[in-house]
């Protein structure tokens, strides 16, 4: 089939590029237009300005309506040409179902696109919303039946997500785009994360002080978290380096940062969130010079540093828990849902500031031939050692029915100190194991990562 104009200039345009011309094209091009400009008269200008505003406000408008932005189903030009090219595979494969699983498989393994689509949906670095009012079920178009997904947000924008897979996998070749491309429809950009999910306080305040520093320090223009990390130390993944042990990067921020400002005088803002006297997260903004600037970020690189590395290793433990689970040690991720109101038809007015809630306790389970998940609600909203008790009894009564070979349970949860992090619950947990006989085993996740 002869292509079209549109697809010649594409293979033309992925040459040049390939052969590194395409920033020469680029400016070529942006030169030409120029020129066809200054050529032009106030009026034709005036015009070409309307055209272009329209296209934009067009192009806005239909970003609006569908904001999910989810990619193309097929890369195959028609119907017709990817029902030969099946056809043509099909016919090769054997008979036998469980072979062309089998062979399926191994080509998604050796074309790297399980890796990639395991990459997207790795807990640490997508977040599923677990609110009902916060879920958006996409639903695929020319799909039998049409199932609904439940939405996953991307913590790092995509441009992080590729470096971090190109750091991990350096052997496999991929472009960012094919990378793109193979972005699964209900994994959602970080962009379109709710306003209100919870948010690392170190993290968060880093990023806003960098924020504000970028046009005031030379290397700093639109660099992401991951990239600062690898400014301020010689591994990230060293511990010497992270826990700032190492001398090879120990002046690494002075260098790099404090020797870079470009004007140390200019009066700049910025914004940090805080504790209050009252014990209120509050968002205070500031004002001063950029070396004062630089002085907050300074007393506040140590902590980060060491809060991102013991986020990154239990990370790293609980994907590799994930991977080993078996029928006799399994995993077993807990934590306590916002509270649900429960809200009556047609209820009076003074009914409103006094609707009774009910608490939600979550679970998710994993053994080598089953995962599960858990939801155990009561009216005692008091999340204390008393309920986690409870709740952690039943699931665990409940798990031996279900995997009868249970010999070890791994748990993990987040950090917090009146539900989870504290004596009681250690003694607690000595009781259990005795009581259900079996390796009981607590883990904690780093201070505000327990959410995914």
């Amino acid at each position: 089939m002869a292509l079209s104009g549109a697809e010649r200039n594409r293979r033309y345009r992925e040459k040049q590029k390939t052969a590194g011309l395409g920033d020469i094209l680029k400016e070529n091009d942006r030169k030409r237009k120029q020129l066809a400009r200054s050529k032009m008269s106030s009026s034709q200008l005036a015009v070409l300005r309307l055209r272009q505003q329209y296209s934009l406000r067009k192009f806005r408008t239909k970003s609006k309506l569908d904001p999910v932005c989810i990619p193309t189903t097929s890369s195959f030009k028609t119907v017709q040409s990817k029902a030969k090219a099946l056809k043509i595979i099909t016919n090769v494969l054997p008979k036998n179902k469980s072979k062309q699983c089998e062979l399926v498989k191994k080509v998604a393994e050796d074309l790297n696109l399980l890796k990639i689509e395991k990459k997207y949906d790795r807990a640490g670095q997508s977040l599923q919303i677990n609110h009902q009012e916060k879920e958006i079920l996409l639903r695929l178009k020319k799909m039998a039946p049409k199932p609904n997904y439940k939405s996953v947000f991307l913590l790092y924008t995509l441009r992080e997500m590729y470096q971090l897979f190109i750091e991990e996998n350096p052997t496999i070749q991929v472009s960012r785009s094919s990378f793109q491309g193979l972005r699964p429809c209900n994994v959602l950009y970080k962009s379109l994360t709710p306003h209100n999910v919870c948010v690392c306080v170190y993290h968060e305040n880093i990023l806003l002080l960098l924020k504000s520093l970028n046009l005031h320090v030379q290397g700093l223009r639109s660099v992401d978290l991951h990239s600062f990390i690898k400014i301020l130390v010689c591994e990230d993944n060293n511990e010497f380096c992270m826990f700032n042990n190492c001398s090879k990067c120990v002046n690494n921020f002075k260098n790099k940062i404090e020797n870079k400002i470009i004007d140390s005088k200019s009066i700049i803002k910025w914004t940090l969130w805080s504790t209050s006297p009252e014990g209120r997260a509050v968002k205070i903004d500031y004002e001063g010079s950029v070396v004062e600037c630089v002085n907050v970020l300074s007393n506040k690189i140590k902590d980060f540093l060491f809060h991102t590395f013991v986020k990154r290793q239990q990370s790293q433990f609980f994907e590799m828990s994930k991977t080993n689970v078996t029928d006799k040690r399994c995993l077993l991720q807990v934590d306590y849902s916002e509270n649900y109101s429960i809200v009556e038809q047609n209820e009076i007015q003074s009914a409103h500031w006094s609707k009774k809630q009910l608490s939600i306790f979550t679970a998710h389970f994993w053994a080598q031939s089953t995962t599960q998940s858990m939801v155990l609600v009561s009216d005692d909203i008091s999340h204390n050692k008393y309920t986690v008790s409870k709740c952690i009894e039943h699931i665990i009564n409940r798990l031996q029915l279900l995997v009868p070979s249970l010999d070890e349970l791994i748990i993990f949860s987040d950090g917090s100190a009146s539900q989870f992090k504290q004596r009681f619950l250690f003694k607690n947990l000595s009781y259990l194991a005795k009581k259900f006989d079996v390796i009981l085993s607590w883990h904690f996740f780093a201070t505000s990562h327990g959410k995914g």
